[in-house]
C-alpha cells in the first residue's frame, strides 16, 4: 500500500521534495518490513514516524498543486489512521516487542 501511494503522488514537484518523497516511502516499507517480521516496536516506530513525514510531504503536494483531490484526503487518511489503528491492535493483543 505504501508503494502504490508512493507511485500515484510522485513526483512532488520541486527535486529536493521528490528525493525526501522516496526517502520518507522506503522508511515506511523498511519500518513494515520489521514490524511485520521481528514485531518489533522499532519497525513500528519507524513505519509510523515515517508515515507522518508523508502526511507532511502530501500538504506540500496539495499546495504545489493548487488543488485537492481524493486521493490526497485518502493517502493522508491512511498515513494517520492505519499506524493508530496497528498500535492499539498490537496493544490489545500484547505483540509489542521491546528490542
Amino acid at each position: 500500500m505504501a508503494i502504490a501511494g508512493a507511485i500515484m503522488l510522485y513526483p512532488i514537484g520541486a527535486p529536493a521534495a521528490n528525493v525526501i518523497f522516496v526517502l520518507i516511502k522506503i522508511g515506511m516499507v523498511s519500518g513494515l518490513l520489521i514490524l511485520l517480521s521481528a514485531k518489533a516496536i522499532g519497525g513500528f516506530c519507524l513505519w509510523s514516524t515515517c508515515s507522518g513525514g508523508a502526511v507532511i510531504m502530501t500538504i506540500i503536494k496539495w499546495a504545489i498543486s493548487g488543488h485537492c483531490s481524493f486521493l490526497i484526503i485518502a493517502s493522508m487518511c491512511v498515513d494517520i489512521f492505519l499506524p493508530v489503528i496497528v498500535y492499539n491492535i498490537m496493544k490489545k493483543n500484547q505483540e509489542i516487542v521491546k528490542k
